[in-house]
């Protein structure tokens, strides 16, 4: 009889604790289950055990991108080691593939990029990627094939992608570069009118610069130079052209566009005659070396200097210098005759008579002395045979009768280009 009060004596006990939790469970339901993490901590963990490579993968991946966002030589190299290492561990995986990639863009290399590129899309699951992604992908791999010289693989992908919907300018503008070096003049037009559309204007002049090349040799100089001059109102450095993101594809092209934007308003014949030689030195066996032949052609008449600037503080009637110039120019041009591709800036300083110390009334201003000073201004001339040239301008500089001037403390500086003959 004990033992069965003390049980039931229990059994009260355990109810009675128990039953505050009961009810605290009723009115506090238990947090519900996340299915979707669930089945990821599943996913991942059941990876890891499938695939053990997967975590060393992701770890080279985080370390490559970490050493590619330096920018910098040394570690772009690393960069690479990290990704061929990723590579071997998961061959499949598009990730290394395209950030290696990325590293050979980086470096200029183009057959490389264009491989990794390449497999990179063959191995990415298309269903995870945004369309801004794909084609930002498919646009570094216009840009390589095109620079391995593959411009018809270039030109396939690159116009895929600007018919996708999802191209940026740049894509449209890198397909009418393309389609400029396979000599598709109107297609290319047409892109680069695209590119126009979807470019913001601060960003639009090398397009201009593209669309005058692609104008200038369909024979349309009036929209070239029309188009030359939209690009240098905008970079009046030139600085597209100078810095460019990616090397322009032909060689000499660089040299024909700063031709045609020479040749526009305000005219610098000296210099657009100096760069088409350029790019014919360049690109000796191009396509268009006729069109640039033409324009050396037309400019070779022209009377020069073909501009000239006074600087100082004595007036100067220009057209008369500009004669006096004009007779002794064919001297001067021959101090180039071994440098066709080559411009000087030649400046001529004058000076007035000098107010004397002892003239304590009247107040003196300092005045640079007379002279000749050449600057180098397009191309590359050292040593002796700057020197030369340096002797030969002077020597023929000072035959040129410029007018004296009578104020004191006045001087002007004359300055004009020369070009070879």
């Amino acid at each position: 009889m004990l033992r069965l009060v003390a049980a039931v004596a229990a059994v009260g006990l355990v109810a009675g604790l128990t039953a505050p939790a009961a009810a605290q469970s009723r009115r506090y339901p238990p947090a519900p289950v996340d299915k979707d993490a669930e089945n990821a901590t599943r996913s991942s963990l059941w990876n890891a055990a499938v695939t053990p490579e997967r975590h060393p993968y992701q770890t080279l991946i985080r370390a490559a991108t970490d050493a590619l966002n330096q920018r910098t030589l040394d570690q772009t190299t690393e960069a690479i080691k990290k990704l061929d290492a990723a590579i071997k561990l998961l061959p499949r995986e598009p990730e290394a593939y395209r950030l290696r990639g990325d590293a050979y863009l980086e470096r200029k290399d183009w057959p490389r990029c264009t491989a990794d590129y390449v497999t990179a899309d063959a191995t990415l699951r298309r269903e995870d990627e945004t369309p801004r992604a794909m084609a930002d992908l498919h646009r570094k791999l216009g840009v390589c094939q095109a620079h391995a010289g593959k411009l018809g693989d270039a030109e396939r992908t690159l116009a895929e992608t600007a018919a996708s919907g999802n191209a940026s300018g740049e894509v449209w503008m890198r397909l009418g570069e393309v389609r400029i070096a396979m000599g598709k003049l109107d297609e290319a037009i047409a892109a680069l009118r695209s590119a126009l559309e979807s470019t913001d204007p601060s960003s639009q002049s090398m397009i201009h610069f593209l669309l005058a090349t692609a104008y200038d040799r369909a024979r349309r100089p009036a929209d070239a130079l029309f188009e030359a001059g939209e690009g240098l109102r905008l970079d009046r450095q030139l600085l597209a052209l100078q810095n460019p993101t990616f090397p322009l594809l032909g060689a000499g092209e660089t040299d024909y566009m700063q031709g045609l934007v020479y040749s526009t308003e305000p005219v610098r014949a000296e210099y657009a005659l100096a760069y088409f030689r350029r790019f014919i030195l360049a690109a000796p066996e191009s396509p268009w070396r006729r069109r640039a032949d033409d324009h050396i052609r037309d400019i070779r008449t022209a009377e020069l200097p073909d501009s000239l600037t006074r600087g100082g503080s004595a007036p100067l009637d220009l057209e008369g210098a500009r004669g006096a110039i004009r007779r002794v120019m064919p001297q001067l041009r021959g101090c180039l005759a071994r440098l066709p591709a080559v411009v000087v800036e030649v400046e001529i300083t004058r000076s007035g008579p000098r107010t004397p110390p002892t003239d304590r009334l009247r107040p003196r201003s300092l005045t640079p002395a007379d002279g000749v000073t050449v600057r180098v201004a397009v191309g590359e001339v050292a040593g002796r045979e700057l020197d030369a040239v340096d002797r030969c301008i002077e020597a023929g500089a000072a035959k040129i009768a410029l007018p004296a001037i009578k104020e004191r403390d006045m001087y002007y500086k004359a300055t004009f280009a020369v070009v070879g003959p």
